[in-house]
C-alpha cells in the first residue's frame, strides 16, 4: 500500500509540475494577432473535438487487442480460451455487449447431442402431465400395485425428480463452459441467480430447466421488465414462494374452504420478495402496507392442477400463461394502493400485470439493479458515479439491460478493472475458468464433475434455497475451507489427461490434454511470490500451482 500511495504521489507531483510549467511558458509567450490567434483557436478546437471522440470511442468501441480482449472474457465471461479469444479481438465492447444479450449461444454438436439425451431436456408440455399439482394417470396406476402402507410412488418420483434436477444443473455449467458467447452465459447466470429458484422445492426439480430456458428467451428481449415477468409467469417461481397457495380472504374458494372446514387466506412471501429482492431493494422505500396490498393483487396467480375440470379453466376471467394459471375464484378482486398508485376493483390479471410494469419502472428499482450488475462486474464496491449513470441509464431507456450497462464498459473504472485481476471469483467462476484454461477450447463433457465440484463450493444452479440467491462478494467466499476446495480441484484438473473432458457415462479421457503455455495465457501476469513459488515444480505440478494461484483466484 506505502509503494503504491508513493508512486500516485510522485505521479500527482510531475502532473502538478508539467502544469506549473506549462502555465509559466504561456505567461512568456508573445501575444499572437488577433488573426493567427482565431486561426490558432479554430484549429485547436477541431483537434480537441478529434481528441474528445477518440476518448469517448476508447472504452466501449475501441476494437479490443488481445489484453483487452482476454481480460474481457475474464471480467465478463468465464476466462478466455483459444476460440473465444479469437472470436473477441477485434470487436468492441459494446459489441460485446449486444451479443451477450440478444445472441444465440452456439454448441459443440457432441455436447448438443449429450444435453438433448438428458433428462433436463425434456419439454414441460411432457413433463407437467406426470409430474404437475394434481398427479396423474402413470402416478396413480403405480400407487394401485404398491403393497399397504409402501410408499414407492412417492420414492421413485423424489429420484426422478433429484435425477432430473442434478442433469438440469449440471447441464447449465456445460453450457456456461462450453459456449461461443461466453458474455450470454454470465449474464444468463446473473439474472438466474437474482430471480432465484430451489429446485429442491416440490416439483421444481422437474421445472428448473425450463425457468433457464424461459429466462434465457426473455433476456433476448432486453427488457428487465421482460425478465421479471418472466420470472413471476413461470410456475417454477410461484411455487417457489408459495403463491399457489395465497387465496384471497373473501373470495369464492375461500368460502368453499370454509365449508369443508379448512382454512384459506393470503401468503406474502412472494409479493415481499419482488419488492425487497427483485425490484426496490431492501432500503427501496416500500412499507408493510405495500407488501400486503402487492400479496392481495397477485392472488390468483398460481399453476394448472391436473385435475382442474375443464369448466373451471375456461371459467370467465381465468387465463393460462403456459402452465402459469390465473384462478378469479382466488383473487382479490377489492380496491388496492401500491406505492402511492391506485388500483380499482375488478381488474383481475390485468392489475398484475400492472403492478409488475410499476416495479419495473420505479426509479428505487433502477438504483438496485444499477447497483447490483455493477458489484458482480465491477467491484465490490463500484464507484458511486458509475452506478449512478446506470441507474440514470436504465430509467431513461425504459430498462433496457444493454443501456444499464452500457455506462459501465464506457467507465474509465471499469478499463481500469481490466488491467489487474480485481474481484475474487464466486465458486462457478472459478470452476468454469479452470476448466476452460485446462482444456482450452476442447469440449468438456463431464457435467457430473463440474456439478460435483459446484456441490462442494457451495455455488450449484437451482440450489439456493434462500431467494436473495448466491452473494457475489469476496466476504461471501473467501475462507480458508474455499481455498482448500479450489487447491483440491486445481490438483484434480492438473492430472493428465483432465478428467473433465469425458461424459459422465464414459469416454475418451485423452481429448482434453492440459496445455501449459495456454494455462499461463489465462493466469496472465504473475506477482514475483507466484514466479518464486513455481520455480523448479514439474509440469503437472506447475498446473497445479497456476491454477491455485491468487492471481487465478482473480478476476
Amino acid at each position: 500500500m506505502k509503494q503504491l500511495l508513493a508512486i500516485a504521489h510522485t505521479r500527482l507531483t510531475a502532473i502538478g509540475t508539467q502544469s506549473r510549467h506549462r502555465k509559466s511558458r504561456r505567461m512568456q509567450e508573445p501575444t499572437m494577432p488577433r488573426c493567427r490567434l482565431s486561426a490558432h483557436r479554430l484549429i485547436a478546437g477541431i483537434f480537441g473535438t478529434l481528441l474528445h471522440a477518440t476518448a469517448a470511442q476508447a472504452v466501449i468501441d475501441q476494437p479490443m487487442d488481445e489484453a483487452s480482449a482476454r481480460a474481457m472474457l475474464n471480467r465478463y465471461g468465464y476466462g478466455a480460451d483459444r476460440t473465444s479469444l479469437q472470436a473477441t479481438i477485434g470487436t468492441t465492447p459494446r459489441h460485446y455487449l449486444e451479443r451477450a444479450i440478444r445472441g444465440t449461444p452456439a454448441y459443440p454438436p457432441a455436447l448438443v447431442r449429450q444435453i438433448a439425451a438428458s433428462p433436463a431436456a425434456e419439454p414441460l408440455d411432457k413433463l407437467w402431465p406426470l409430474y404437475g399439482p394434481g398427479g396423474s394417470e402413470r402416478m396413480e396406476k403405480r400407487a394401485a400395485i404398491q403393497p399397504p402402507g409402501s410408499d414407492i410412488v412417492r420414492s421413485e418420483r423424489e429420484v426422478e425428480g433429484r435425477q432430473m434436477l442434478n442433469a438440469a444443473s449440471a447441464n447449465r455449467l456445460l453450457e456456461s463452459a462450453n459456449s461461443d458467447n461466453p458474455g450470454h452465459e454470465a449474464l444468463l447466470n446473473f439474472w438466474l441467480n437474482h430471480f432465484s429458484i430451489h429446485g429442491l422445492k416440490q416439483i421444481n426439480k422437474f421445472l428448473a430447466a425450463d425457468y433457464a430456458r424461459q429466462m434465457q428467451r426473455a433476456m433476448r428481449e432486453d427488457s428487465f421488465a421482460a425478465l421479471l415477468k418472466a420470472s413471476f409467469f413461470h410456475p417454477a417461481m410461484q411455487i417457489y414462494l408459495d403463491n399457489n397457495r395465497s387465496v384471497a380472504t373473501d373470495s369464492a374458494f375461500a368460502r368453499q374452504a370454509e365449508r369443508r372446514g379448512h382454512q384459506a387466506g393470503i401468503n406474502e412471501n412472494l409479493a415481499r420478495e419482488l419488492l425487497e429482492l427483485h425490484t426496490l431493494g431492501v432500503n427501496g422505500g416500500y412499507t408493510q402496507s405495500d407488501v400486503q396490498a402487492l400479496a392481495r393483487i397477485i392472488t390468483g396467480a398460481g399453476v394448472i392442477n391436473n385435475r382442474l375440470p375443464e369448466h373451471a379453466l375456461n371459467a370467465p376471467g381465468a387465463e393460462r400463461i403456459g402452465y402459469f394459471f390465473f384462478d378469479p375464484n382466488r383473487h382479490d378482486f377489492g380496491d388496492k394502493r401500491l406505492l402511492g398508485r391506485s388500483y380499482p376493483a375488478g381488474r383481475g390479471l390485468d392489475e398484475i400485470r400492472q403492478a409488475l410494469d410499476q416495479l419495473a419502472s420505479h426509479p428505487q428499482t433502477a438504483e438496485h439493479i444499477a447497483g447490483k450488475l455493477a458489484r458482480r462486474f465491477l467491484a465490490d464496491e463500484p464507484p458511486a458515479e458509475v452506478v449512478k449513470a446506470m441507474a440514470a441509464a436504465f430509467r431513461n431507456s425504459g430498462g433496457r439491460i444493454s443501456a444499464t450497462l452500457a455506462p459501465l464498459l464506457d467507465s474509465p473504472a471499469f478499463a481500469e478493472s481490466l488491467k489487474r485481476p480485481g474481484k475474487f471469483k464466486e465458486p462457478v467462476d472459478y470452476i468454469l475458468s479452470a476448466a476452460r484454461a485446462a482444456c482450452d477450447g476442447q469440449v468438456i463433457g463431464n457435467g457430473q464433475l463440474l456439478w460435483r465440484s459446484a456441490q462442494d463450493q457451495g455455488q450449484a444452479p437451482f440450489m439456493r434455497s434462500t431467494p436473495d440467491g448466491y452473494g457475489s462478494q469476496e466476504a461471501d467466499w473467501l475462507s480458508p475451507p474455499a481455498i482448500a476446495k479450489r487447491i483440491r480441484l486445481a490438483q484434480t484438473l492438473a492430472s493428465r489427461p483432465v478428467p473433465l473432458a469425458a461424459h459422465a457415462s464414459g469416454g475418451d479421457l485423452s481429448a482434453c490434454r492440459p496445455d501449459i503455455s495456454a494455462v499461463r495465457a489465462a493466469v496472465g501476469s504473475l506477482s514475483t511470490e507466484t514466479r518464486a513459488a513455481l520455480a523448479g515444480l514439474s509440469p503437472q505440478d506447475e498446473l497445479t500451482a497456476l491454477l491455485a494461484s491468487p492471481e487465478f483466484m482473480r478476476r
